[in-house]
């Protein structure tokens, strides 16, 4: 008799729901995303990336505060580490479209459950703001920010800042930092490509949010190899729809996933998932702007695809990539009641809450095999 994905990912779900229920309570958000000095981790500063020792990190296991590099406003673009049990890493990003407060928002709420929680199993980089500038300005774009996407993009005609990776199967050439289309990456874009092929990490969330509610949800990218050929999508889609199982079960949001009918961790924008062994066809063509603003490679396209560098320096094997679409851009300030305003913080509370029982604690952890680069290059 088969068993179904949804009353498979519900029995992996099961294991882990108890270990959180406490943390579904802490509703404790900031008002202003810049003023986060009040939150309990380590006050070191690190001036730039350079000096952001991940080595020393490990070697140390303490919880620290760093930063990346600065904006063309001056900005720091923040990171946080926390130190896990195993040589596993992770890498989450909040805020890579400036416009999407709300995933800013779950970023934060993530780092107060880690620095609360027991210490998670993989390591954990947190960027909860990749683009502060872009979120300065969705804060003061006013009751019609939403409406007008306000943040999304650093100027009147940049790409968008999700559509500036490398080509597919290629790295980030830091003498050459263009992306798909020959577009100049972004500053911000560069300093998270830059610390991705530092860190390698095996597994990487991407927090967004979405307009659309009902298109709400976890997700997952396909991995494959350089020349696009999928690996199999099963545990990575095991892991979304667990996440998702999770966040609905207690009491969150998830349409997008399709709980209720035939359970999806495929976003739905996306071509359909190959079988293992064929080729995996990506999305190029994200929204539809002028002069082609809206298209490119996808960080979720470009870190599920494995790197093949002719040099062998910047060679990787494809990341776990999970997508969350979060219900809504508004961040709590944003909703007029106050019951609105405790539901939309209990939301991002249990959305953070499912990245810490799953994302980061041992769910279909990332085997030997899928992570040795030379499997990549010997093509075994």
């Amino acid at each position: 008799m088969k068993i179904s994905l949804f009353i498979l990912s519900f029995l992996f779900y099961n294991a882990a729901t108890n270990a959180q229920q406490g943390d579904l309570a802490h509703v404790s958000l900031h008002n202003s995303f810049g003023a986060d000095s009040s939150l309990p981790v380590s006050k070191k500063i690190i001036p730039d990336f350079s000096g952001f020792d991940l080595s020393h990190l490990f070697q140390h296991k303490v919880s620290s505060k760093g930063i990346l590099g600065y904006t063309k406003n001056n900005k720091p673009v923040d990171v946080y580490f926390f130190p896990g049990t195993s040589n596993k890493k992770a890498l989450i990003i909040g805020g890579m479209h400036g416009s999407e407060l709300s995933s800013i928002e779950v970023a934060y709420e993530l780092i107060e459950q880690l620095y609360k929680s027991d210490q998670p199993y993989y390591n954990v980089v947190i960027i909860p703001s990749l683009f502060p500038d872009n979120a300065a300005a969705a804060e003061k774009g006013g009751r019609k920010r939403v409406e007008n996407n306000t943040g999304r993009y650093s100027h009147e005609h940049a790409a968008d800042p999700n559509r500036q990776m490398p080509i597919l199967g290629k790295p980030f050439k830091e003498n050459d930092p263009i992306d798909i289309k020959s577009r100049i990456i972004e500053n911000e874009n560069r300093l998270l490509l830059r610390l991705i092929q530092s860190y390698l990490p095996h597994r990487i969330v991407n927090l967004h949010a979405i307009k659309d509610i009902s298109k709400a949800g976890i997700f997952a990218d396909p991995r494959t190899d350089c020349n696009g050929i999928a690996k199999g999508f099963e545990t990575d889609s095991l892991l979304a729809i667990s996440m998702a199982q999770y966040i609905y079960e207690n009491g969150g949001i998830v349409p997008g996933n399709n709980l209720t009918n035939t359970p999806t961790a495929l976003y739905y924008h996306d071509p359909k998932i190959a079988g293992a062994g064929h080729l995996q066809q990506r999305n190029l063509k994200g929204t539809n702007l002028s002069h082609q603003r809206g298209h490119g490679v996808s960080l979720g396209s470009w870190a599920a695809t494995d790197v093949c560098d002719e040099e062998n320096v910047h060679t990787r094997p494809a990341v776990r990539l999970i997508t969350v679409e979060f219900p809504g851009y508004k961040k709590r300030e944003e909703y007029k009641t106050i019951s609105d305003q405790i539901k939309h913080t209990k939301l991002i509370s249990i959305y953070a809450s499912a990245i810490v029982v799953f994302v980061l604690r041992e769910f279909y952890v990332e085997n030997a095999l899928e992570n040795s680069p030379s499997e990549i290059i010997s093509g075994k």
